[in-house]
């Protein structure tokens, strides 16, 4: 079989209850020349003979099985490292596509070497696939940046990332290789993080990606940062469990731009970026919670727009 264009990497541990409409939805796409590469970290229930089942119908599946849980942080690593294809898409158990979403992300981020990722707009589904109202749902991030400068392109993700969903576009897989392998420690913002000091990101105004949402997302608002750590990799040191997870995003931020492959010019100009903006923006998310119900009466009184609450609840 000759080489794909694009690899799909799907992590995945004990979640048979959504994995064959995950399955289903990426292999029904209408661009087809990708590899799906699934990787088993030691599921217990029927994540494996679904995986097999679907390896048998359709040749692009390579089902990669392990032993024992090693954590979804190093499934995560060796989903890309397993990969063949010039870009990359990491895809979810339990989230859903629409048809077009490959190909329209493809036709954009072939045009242009420049960009180091392309990701849709996004709707929110409950456990049966329902989609969720909009006034029930987040405001979902927009970090599309086409500046030239990597050092403004930082800032404007690091200011506008909350959800992370763009991480499941369609990543330039060589700018992948040069960045530090996927985190623990919100590891969907420093991976945008990165691709945005390397390249610039795209949106495509259309509605193409289902987020899934259910009581055992890792994003759910109930576990605790340790919790997720662990989740994420289960021999976590006690000194990474101790440091405050707002603390621990910068100091990832900071390691980011010491390790990708930029300019002395674009390093001086970035690490400040990511050093003051994290704290900045929790600053001013503060802020709009606090003076949420202010903006709201005054919005009432007077009809102006700048007192819309953000998004952030409040």
């Amino acid at each position: 079989m000759s080489k794909p264009v694009l690899s799909i990497g799907l992590p995945v541990y004990n979640w048979q209850r959504y994995l064959s409409k995950a399955l289903g939805s990426l292999l029904n796409q209408e661009f087809a020349d990708f590899e799906l590469i699934v990787s088993d970290n030691g599921s217990t229930d029927q994540t494996e003979a679904i995986c097999r089942e679907a390896a048998a119908r359709d040749a692009r599946i390579r089902y990669l099985r392990h032993d024992q849980n090693q954590g979804a942080t190093w499934n995560f690593r060796k989903v890309l490292e397993a990969s063949s294809g010039e870009f990359f898409k990491y895809a979810a158990y339990d989230d859903e596509c629409y048809p077009a979403m490959l190909r329209k992300c493809m036709d954009v981020i072939r045009k242009d070497s420049s960009i180091a990722l392309v990701y849709t707009r996004s709707e929110l589904i409950d456990e049966n696939s329902v989609v969720v109202p909009p006034e029930c749902s987040p405001r979902w991030d927009s970090i599309a940046t086409s500046a030239n400068c990597a050092s403004i392109r930082l800032w404007q993700v690091l200011w506008r990332v909350l959800h992370g969903q763009a991480c499941y576009g369609v990543i330039r897989a060589s700018f992948l290789r040069r960045m530090r392998p996927f985190g623990s420690i919100a590891g969907d913002w420093v991976v945008l993080a990165q691709l945005a000091m390397l390249g610039k990101i795209v949106e495509i105004p259309e509605v193409l990606f289902r987020l899934r949402r259910h009581s055992s997302n890792s994003w759910n608002g109930t576990a605790t940062p340790v919790q997720v750590l662990q989740w994420h990799n289960p021999r976590a040191s006690q000194l990474e469990k101790l440091i405050p997870f707002r603390v621990a995003i910068v100091l990832e931020h900071m390691k980011s731009v010491n390790y990708l492959p930029l300019s002395p010019t674009q390093k001086v100009s970035c690490m400040p970026i990511a050093c003051v903006t994290p704290p900045a923006r929790n600053v001013w998310i503060w802020v709009l919670r606090k003076t949420g119900p202010i903006r709201r009466k005054l919005r009432a009184i007077t009809g102006w727009k700048a007192f819309l609450p953000s998004h952030v609840n409040g």
